[in-house]
C-alpha cells in the first residue's frame, strides 16, 4: 500500500514505469484515488503487482488515502488495520478483495 501510495502522489522518480489507472469517472464511493481494474487473461499480468494490487488499495477509506505524506499515510493505514481481522489471522478475506474459485 506504501508503494502504490508513493506512486500516485508522484513521489516516484519518473523512471519508474508501473502503469496504474486512475479511474476516470469523477463520481466514485469511496477514495478519491481509486484504480481502474483491468480483466486479465494471461496468468504473467493477473499475478503481477500492479493488478494484485487494485482491490485492496480502491477500498481503503478517504480518510488513510487524503494523507499528506507517507509518513502520515503509514500511521493511518496501521491505525486502520489496526481493526481488521488479518492482522491475527492471515487466512481471512482481505476487505474488499474477492476470493477467486
Amino acid at each position: 500500500m506504501i508503494e502504490v501510495c508513493k506512486i500516485l502522489t508522484n513521489r516516484y522518480d519518473d523512471d519508474v514505469n508501473l502503469h496504474l489507472q486512475q479511474l476516470q469517472s469523477n463520481i466514485t464511493r469511496g477514495n478519491n484515488l481509486k484504480l481502474t481494474n483491468t480483466r486479465c487473461h494471461r496468468d504473467l499480468r493477473k499475478y503481477s503487482f500492479t493488478t494484485q494490487v487494485v482491490n485492496i488499495w480502491n477500498s481503503r477509506p478517504e480518510s488513510v488515502i487524503s494523507a499528506d505524506s507517507v509518513d502520515s499515510f503509514k500511521n493511518r493505514l496501521d491505525t486502520f488495520w489496526s481493526s481488521q481481522d488479518m492482522l491475527f489471522d492471515y487466512g481471512v478475506d482481505i476487505t474488499g478483495v474477492e476470493k477467486s474459485v
